[in-house]
């Protein structure tokens, strides 16, 4: 390690030295060492700069190095400062801070010295200045070797026994588990198996060792035989078994080892005999299902929605199943893939494709064909006017064959809004519903037959839909009606304590009316004997002595 300078004078011949290092370093550089050095270039078409004194330059380097050393003297850097004494102190003190200000003063900063090494954060930027600025690779750089876990306590053997550890997973590796992620499995899906699966699989493999066995005896008996195996024919070998002399379910009414039916050898007498004067009644166990005639068509199991889905996509399945049979013996030809245009790109990948648009419009004429199919079978499955309504009258005579008849018999105080007897026609029109509708100015009577399906709806028409209070003009569906049948005007009529009540329902046999009709009866004797044409006068009675507060509305939920 080289002491540092203790003079001017050394200082001035180190600087000496490093110039002339610098001026040789660049000279092996074949870099100019004039007085231009680190001068740009006059560019090209200038004028050339005038040269420069030598004696001029010297002199200005001169005053000013005067000049940095007079600064340097100023902050007690140079070798000949010397720092202001502190009048405060003694003169021995003065003395102690003025020798370490020149000892302090006569040395070097570390980086400037030699031997000088950086540490720290130093080091770290020095390696970093001092590294290729080129590419590199990821694959050539040098990984590390992952840090592993220290193991600071062998495992005690209490810790593995499972007696004394109850908790001790006995299938870990090597006493500790990996400590890499363990990769997670995919939980398995449902797979069902088809019904009759595994039978088959065993009937085959029956067949087969029966097949085996058959052979082998061909193949001994043909070495016996001497003769081909072309000759024999295995037909003629499979034979039925012929059938027993006694049949088991007669055994025991013969005598003891009988091979005959002779009547001799009946055992039909006697205390070991099966037959006696008792007679063995069966117990009664009920069918599942009530005992039908013959004439009857069989009744059909009511399945849940999702039973219905299963059945399908089981009996899919199997068609589909069927079809690929057929398609691998040759039976059948393989469907065309359906292309779209998602799809085609995948399906057509292992094909050369010379024109891309002929086959884009390819793809999308396969598309509006099955397009047009689709529409064209929704349309031949479409009914007709007719056909829809023949198909509601058959549901509905097949509702009332089922549920039966059944009628209702409704109170209500005003139906003269037209509104109101439009829906109240029209609605049971639509739901093939029978009876009347008479409109008297004391009360009116409404009474419906029909299914018990579309009673039901029915009734929730009278007693929610329609508001009987609403009481705002509407025109009338009736022509040439413009007032109601009392003679009072529509507007005068006040519809706020208009009510609606359910009087009467039950069962009846068959229908009294043949279809649904709306009458206005200015009288109530009118009323009362136009019901008793059909015969259901009672009817009228049961409205005109009805109290509301014991109406069955409110107890019959519209069930």
């Amino acid at each position: 390690m080289s002491q540092p300078p203790k003079s001017q004078e050394e200082i001035n011949a180190l600087i000496a030295k490093k110039r002339a290092e610098v001026l040789a370093r660049m000279a092996s550089m074949n870099l100019p060492t004039g007085g231009g050095i680190g001068l740009p270039r006059p560019p090209l078409g200038a004028q050339p700069a005038k040269p420069i004194d030598q004696a001029s330059l010297q002199e200005t380097i001169a005053a000013s190095r005067a000049r940095i050393e007079a600064k340097l003297r100023s902050r007690n850097i140079g070798g000949n400062a010397t720092a202001m004494p502190s009048p405060n102190l003694t003169q021995q003190q003065q003395q102690q801070q003025q020798s370490k200000i020149s000892a302090h003063s006569q040395e070097l900063h570390p980086m400037l010295r030699d031997d000088y090494k950086p540490t720290g954060p130093q080091a770290k930027r020095a390696k970093l200045s001092t590294m290729p600025r080129i590419s590199s690779i990821k694959a050539n750089q040098r990984k590390e070797p992952p840090r592993q876990l220290k193991i600071e306590h062998d495992v005690p053997a209490s810790f593995t026994d499972p007696e004394k550890n109850p908790y001790y997973d006995v299938h870990m590796v090597g006493g500790r588990r990996k400590a890499e992620p363990q990769m997670r499995k995919h939980a398995k899906q449902f797979h069902f198996v088809r019904p009759g699966q595994f039978v088959e699989q065993a009937e085959r493999k029956r067949t087969e060792e029966k097949m085996e066995q058959l052979k082998a005896e061909i193949a001994e008996r043909a070495s016996k035989a001497r003769l081909d195996e072309e000759v024999l024919d295995v037909v003629n070998v499979i034979q039925p078994p012929e059938p027993p002399a006694v049949e088991w379910w007669d055994a025991p009414f013969l005598s003891n080892g009988s091979d005959s039916y002779d009547p001799a050898e009946y055992a039909l007498d006697g205390p070991d005999s099966l037959v006696s004067i008792y007679v063995q009644h069966p117990v009664p166990i009920d069918p599942p299902e009530p005992i039908r005639a013959m004439s009857e068509a069989p009744s059909h199991l009511i399945l849940t929605r999702k039973e219905r889905k299963k059945i399908r996509r089981q009996r899919r399945i199997e068609q589909q199943r069927e079809h690929r049979e057929k398609v691998m013996l040759g039976l059948a030809q393989p469907e065309k893939p359906k292309l779209r245009m998602s799809n085609f790109m995948h399906i057509m990948a292992t094909q050369a494709v010379p024109d891309p648009t002929k086959l884009e419009a390819e793809v999308r004429k396969q598309m509006n064909e099955r397009l047009e199919k689709h529409v064209a079978q929704n349309q031949a499955r479409k009914l007709t006017k007719e056909q829809r309504r023949e198909k509601a009258e058959t549901k509905a005579q097949e509702a009332e064959q089922r549920d039966g008849l059944l009628c209702a018999v409704f109170r209500v105080h005003k139906l003269s809004h037209p509104q109101h007897r439009y829906k109240v026609s029209i609605n049971a029109d639509q739901m093939n519903l029978s009876g009347c509708a008479l409109a008297c100015p004391q009360m009116s009577v409404v009474v419906v037959e029909g299914a018990a399906k579309f009673v039901k709806a029915y009734k929730k028409l009278m007693l929610r839909r329609i508001d009987w209070t609403d009481s705002q003009p509407k025109l009338d569906v009736s022509a040439g009606q413009t007032t109601p049948d009392n003679g009072i005007s529509r507007d005068e009529v006040d519809y706020s304590d208009n009510s609606c009540h359910l009087i009467w329902q039950g069962e009846i046999e068959r229908r009294r009316f043949t279809n649904f009709r709306l009458r206005k009866c200015p009288t109530e004797i009118q009323a009362k004997n136009w019901l008793a044409g059909a015969g259901c006068d009672t009817y009228w009675q049961l409205a005109k002595q009805h109290n509301p507060s014991e109406s069955i509305t409110a107890l019959d939920s519209l069930a």
